[in-house]
């Protein structure tokens, strides 16, 4: 087959939960994909970020700049298309069409993070999206059942994909550990977020509750890693109002190589976010051996399963309740890391592109 992948929003300085599931997925495909030809397209309107893309990982994969409606040819030449960040190209596109989709609860299911013009324009493209699209790509049957009650596509069309953590994601020495608390000064036991730090990630509320469950005696840290974004001033104000000072660390946006064994070195990752439609750091983490609290809404509980603690996210005394259990059971600490690495290991990148190759076969 000769596919063409829109892996527009991968060109990017720092990775976004999006960019870094395009980079996985072409590099799965590299892995997995002999005998077919892979064109890696970007948008024009992409063109600034082109000094930040990738070579083409291998001799059957070539980089393509693509002006919406300018290459009949380019058209015509390609079996399958995959948006792979909820985009096609317009109807001059001749392949049979994919698309993914990431999340639709953000624009069309909250009225909380996304202004009314904003949902008004995504509801508009996704609804284009299911009608144009040959398949649908979901990343959890979360996303399927939001994409099923929200825009009512054909059933038929739509398909399971599960996402997966990075390849580097695994259990680190005690020497890379030691060196990447010097770095971030978590010096004392710590819980971790990573993440982009917006509204729907719930981080004031993880603030309030860690301290609760904390009661002050600062035993533990709450490090905070990730680029605030929408809601920063509520984190800070957050953090003033609790009076915790230095046991809460805003470590801003760290580099993808420090960030396992950030995880390998943490006492959980607190993820009892207000929504998910994957949730890779979940998964991340359990890979690295580090325990995990999660939310009993969106993805989380599917892609957790009872391999971690569930929290309510609406409720800070749930939150702390969750970490007060993970600072005080060390039996169910223990029994948390060891059910979250095997529970890592039911989700492959590898896996994600063989189920993608296998939905592009169902429409040549």
């Amino acid at each position: 087959m000769k596919i063409a992948l829109d892996i527009s929003s991968a060109a990017r300085r720092q990775s976004t939960g999006v960019a870094m599931y395009i980079r996985r997925m072409v590099a799965a495909f590299a892995r997995g994909g002999q005998g077919h030809d892979f064109a890696l397209v970007t948008r024009a309107s992409r063109l600034k970020n082109l000094l930040h893309l990738s070579p083409p990982p291998a001799e059957n994969f070539s980089n393509k700049l693509v002006i919406e409606g300018l290459h009949p040819f380019f058209a015509r030449s390609t079996d399958i298309f995959h948006g792979l960040d909820s985009r096609l190209p317009g109807n001059w596109m001749k392949a049979k069409t994919v698309v993914t989709i990431h999340d639709v609860f953000s624009a069309l299911q909250s009225t909380e993070f996304a202004t009314p013009e904003f949902r008004a324009m995504k509801r508009k493209r996704y609804q284009e999206l299911m009608q144009r699209a040959d398949r649908i790509v979901c990343v959890s049957h979360c996303v399927k059942r939001d994409v099923l009650e929200t825009l009512k596509p054909d059933p038929a069309k739509l398909r399971v994909v599960h996402e997966a953590g990075g390849d580097g994601f695994s259990r680190r020495s005690p020497d890379e550990i030691a060196a990447v608390r010097k770095k971030y000064g978590l010096e004392r036991p710590y819980f971790v977020f990573v993440g982009s730090i917006n509204k729907r990630k719930n981080v004031p509320a993880l603030v309030e509750a860690f301290s609760l469950a904390n009661k002050g005696k600062g035993e533990f840290d709450f490090a905070i890693a990730g680029r605030i974004g929408f809601g920063g001033e509520q984190i800070r104000e957050a953090i003033a109002k609790t009076g915790l000072g230095d046991a809460v660390k805003l470590l801003g946006y760290i580099p993808d190589s420090d960030v396992p064994a950030l995880y390998s070195g943490a006492h959980a990752l607190l993820f009892a976010t207000l929504y998910e439609g994957f949730g890779i750091p979940a998964i991340e983490a359990m890979a690295c051996g580090c325990a995990v609290i999660g939310a009993t809404v969106g993805s989380l509980p599917e892609i957790i399963g009872d391999a971690g603690v569930l929290a309510d996210p609406t409720s800070v005394y749930s939150i702390a309740a969750c970490i007060e259990k993970l600072m005080c059971d060390s039996a169910l600490h223990a029994s948390c890391r060891e059910r979250g690495l095997q529970r890592a290991q039911h989700f492959s990148w590898d896996k994600a592109a063989r189920s993608c190759l296998a939905i592009y076969s169902e429409l040549i």
